[in-house]
């Protein structure tokens, strides 16, 4: 087995996304969304776990997001779903838990931590 590391991917700077704005980036196959938490940028799937709804364009309330089709909230920190959605929809597909990278700002530039590739 190989561990291929893979450095820091380089999004923006901190500039481009204002606080309490957010930013979708698709890099290596990763649709990402960046958050901008009162300067402490959070980045984590854009596409919601339950319908795949768009959470860039969600209600952002502290450091949860609220997807705008069925109302799943998700933690940005940690990215625990905090409330289930909250209509039919969601008694027939659960939503479950999204993904999260760590963020890294260096020099007034944005950097975000995608996971290592493993080749057998």
């Amino acid at each position: 087995m190989y561990l291929i590391l893979m450095p820091l991917e380089k999004l923006c700077a901190t500039k481009d996304i204002p606080v309490n704005g957010v930013k979708k980036f698709n890099i290596r196959n990763y649709d990402i969304a960046v958050f901008n938490v009162e300067d402490e940028f959070y980045a984590i799937d854009r596409k919601c776990t339950h319908m795949k709804g768009n959470l860039a364009k969600g209600k952002v309330e502290g450091t949860s997001v609220k997807c705008p089709l069925h109302g799943a909230e998700f933690n940005l920190k940690t990215g625990e779903l905090l409330i289930h959605p909250g209509t039919i929809a969601g008694w027939f597909k659960k939503a479950k838990n999204t993904t999260v990278y760590k963020t890294k700002v260096k020099n007034n530039e944005l950097y975000v931590d995608l996971p290592q590739v493993v080749v057998d």
